[in-house]
Order: C-alpha cells, then sequence, then structure tokens
C-alpha cells in the first residue's frame, strides 16, 4: 500500500496543494480507522448479562421476567449499581433495601433518582453488592413499601461476573493516565477489586 502511495504522489493528478490536502485527509482516515474502536457503539452478551459500551458510558445489565432490571453503570470517573424495580419512588429518598444470593445476605441503602423517565434506584454499598453477584445463580432485593409490603426482584447470575469484569475493565482502562501525562497521573482512579 505504501508503494502504491508513493507512486501516486510521484504522478500530477492534481495540484501539489490539492495533493497535500489529500494526503493529510488520508492520514485523518487512517488514525480514524486505527482508532475506531474507542468510539463504536459495542454490545457484548454474557449469557443473561449484556454490556453496552458507548464513547462516554459502559454498562453491564440484566433483566427478570417481569422488566426489572440490575445493572452496574459507569459514566465519567465513577460506577454504581443500580436496581430498577419499576417501583415509583421519589427522586432524592433513600430507602432500605434486602440483598440476598448464596454469599450475602444484607440491608444496604439506596437513593431513587429519574434517568430518561425512569426510576432507578442507585445502590450504597458498591462492595457488598459486588459480593453479592459474585457467586450462585441468582441474586435477590426485597423493597419495603407502604403498609408493610415487601416488592421482591429476583435476578440470573448467569454470566454476571463476565460481563461486570468487562465493564469494570473497560471504564478503567478508559480512565487511566496517559503515559506522558503527569497532570492525568496524579487524578484518582479506580479503587482496585477482586474478582
Amino acid at each position: 500500500m505504501k508503494n502504491y502511495l508513493k507512486k501516486i504522489a510521484t504522478k500530477s493528478y492534481a495540484p501539489k496543494s490539492e495533493w497535500n490536502l489529500l494526503r493529510i485527509f488520508l492520514v485523518f482516515i487512517f488514525v480514524l480507522s486505527g482508532s475506531s474502536e474507542a468510539y463504536a457503539n459495542e454490545h457484548v452478551i454474557f449469557q443473561n448479562w449484556a454490556v453496552d459500551l458507548s464513547a462516554e458510558t459502559v454498562e453491564a445489565y440484566t433483566a427478570n421476567d417481569s422488566k426489572s432490571s440490575l445493572g452496574l453503570f459507569c459514566g465519567g470517573a465513577s460506577c454504581v449499581f443500580y436496581l430498577n424495580a419499576n417501583l415509583n419512588c421519589q427522586p432524592g429518598t433513600k430507602n432500605a433495601v434486602l440483598v440476598n444470593s448464596p454469599s450475602v445476605s444484607s440491608a444496604i441503602n439506596m437513593q431513587c433518582t429519574i434517568v430518561g423517565g425512569h426510576y432507578f434506584e442507585i445502590l450504597d454499598a458498591f462492595d457488598v453488592v459486588l459480593t453479592a453477584l459474585k457467586t450462585g445463580e441468582t441474586v435477590g432485593f426485597a423493597t419495603a413499601l407502604q403498609g408493610g409490603a415487601f416488592a421482591v426482584t429476583r435476578f440470573s447470575l448467569n454470566g454476571a461476573m463476565p460481563a461486570i469484569q468487562k465493564a469494570l475493565e473497560d471504564a478503567a482502562r478508559r480512565h487511566a493516565p496517559k503515559s506522558g501525562d503527569p497532570a492525568q497521573s496524579l487524578q484518582p482512579g479506580f479503587k482496585d477489586i477482586t474478582l
């Protein structure tokens, strides 16, 4: 390919200024094609979990038969676990939720927020949720409702850890300090975890 470009460059098909513009355009195209992975949207399936990678965000998630979802969302320099249990909640309110899996039974806090017209509960205690998702076939969440009732949502863990690992690795790679950039190397990164 290089020899072909050299051969074309020596022939005078276009004026010198137009040829320089064409060469700049070709270099630009080659640079973009080499880094297209960083800008392309990607959707990867891991059994019952999926990972969506975009230029700005990374998300690993699953949904159950009731269309409730559980996932990990990374944007900017932070990642959070969320629960979308199709329950209306008051944005900004904090509630307790019981999480149960073969490795964890715990009460954690969650905070309601609205994203794109949908109610999401941002789960606190990142490490507790991560540990709950590491082993077993299912994880369950029990959320207190008015009148003493509970809403229980359960999710498959088949494919959870490979999906979460891919999402965390991709998010960390995006925010890793670039070599030779001292200002960025001083910024805090992601916390080390054991998967």
